[in-house]
């Protein structure tokens, strides 16, 4: 901390330690950021809070209450730890995911009614019904369950269009999103940072191929220590470019090609990112992330977030977290049931695949869409 009040005392750039920063500066970076972050005068930060991945030993599920065609083998449980993420598996039948993919392109084009005026991509999941029940369905949360544990919540979801000629998404990584979401302060708190506390599923609503832009992922990351980026380029992530502190070695690199129907879950401690849309045809995917109840997301009555990387300001009057398996004894977040966002009303185009969970609608007594209302 020395080092940070030293570099304003003899009068370095007041972009690299901005006073309403210096507070999460403070309290939340360690010696090694702060003084790389100064002594690159501003241009080297790490992609997010440094850490690193620790695998478990024994490698065993965390939960045993999932249905067999769910359960994971130990094989597969040491690959995602080798690779970052399980093989994408079936999940849902291609036309129905197609189809809502047409209608997530349209909410692209619509007013967001959990942040009314702003960012129209994020938390759609809790205005629309549909989205919530995919969410929850047992063949994603189940192998969630065997890697993360049985009680989980859902906290943020992202609608991603990537329109033919869209640009490439830089390398990056992310663990308690301290730099992609609000500057220099994390947005989620785990017990240990170095355990696997998050998990992100992604969901492709359209083929996904190498040609038109699919998630890649550098597999020799995942276990290694937080890597740095340096600001500026043409490439980057949203409203901020940068590029790799570090050599990505192209015999590393996993193309994830996958199509609609078929679910993906990562880690983001893994470098990932996507090249340019080459093809002739829309790519349309959504994404949500997943912790346990026993990690805290936000600060406890927060009102309004800044995204860094996106540029924006949101207000999370409407905001929560959702359980999307198990129960929240642990009431760190104020979270909800996931059934109160599944809808009360029958919706056209339900997704309802076989062992999806039930519709609320089907019962009397169904707790309707509560805090946003409810969508098609």
């Amino acid at each position: 901390m020395r080092s940070i009040l030293a570099a304003e005392k003899i009068g370095w750039p007041r972009a690299l330690t901005p006073t309403t920063k210096l507070k999460g500066i403070r309290q939340y970076w360690n010696r090694e950021m702060m003084e790389r972050y100064i002594s690159s005068r501003g241009t080297e930060l790490p992609h997010d809070e440094i850490c690193q991945l620790r695998k478990p030993n024994p490698m065993v599920s965390k939960a045993d209450d999932v249905a067999p065609e769910n359960k994971l083998s130990t094989e597969e449980l040491s690959a995602f730890y080798d690779n970052g993420y399980l093989q994408p598996f079936k999940a849902f039948e291609p036309e129905e995911i197609r189809d809502f993919g047409r209608r997530l392109l349209e909410r692209c084009d619509r007013e967001s009614e959990v942040y009314p005026g702003g960012d129209p991509h994020r938390d759609r999941h809790l205005e629309m019904p549909e989205m919530m029940r995919l969410i929850a369905h047992p063949a994603i949360t189940d192998r969630l369950a065997q890697l993360l544990g049985p009680n989980l919540i859902t906290w943020r979801s992202q609608l991603f269009h990537k329109p033919p000629g869209n640009n490439p998404v830089g390398w990056h990584q992310a663990s308690t999103y301290m730099f992609e979401e609000e500057f220099g302060k994390p947005s989620v708190f785990p017990p240990d940072i170095n355990d696997l506390f998050m998990l992100t599923v992604w969901i492709p609503a359209d083929p996904s191929t190498k040609e038109n832009g699919c998630l890649k992922v550098d597999s020799s990351s995942v276990t290694e220590k937080t890597r740095w980026m340096r600001l500026g380029g043409d490439v980057g992530f949203h409203a901020v470019n940068y590029g790799p502190c570090y050599d990505v070695h192209e015999e590393d690199v996993h193309y994830v090609e996958m199509e609609p129907g078929e679910v993906l879950i990562f880690t983001e401690r893994a470098i990932h990112g996507s090249d340019a849309n080459r093809s002739n045809a829309n790519r349309m995917a959504f994404n949500f992330r997943v912790v346990p109840t026993d990690v805290q997301v936000y600060h406890p009555g927060k009102r309004f977030h800044k995204s860094s990387q996106m540029n924006r300001v949101y207000d999370l009057k409407n905001w929560r977290p959702v359980v999307i398996r198990g129960t929240d004894t642990v009431r760190k977040n104020e979270s909800v049931p996931w059934t109160d966002y599944a809808g009360s009303e029958p919706i056209p185009g339900k997704i309802t695949p076989d062992g999806a969970p039930p519709n609320p609608s089907a019962s009397s007594d169904a707790p309707a869409a509560a805090h946003v209302p409810a969508g098609a």
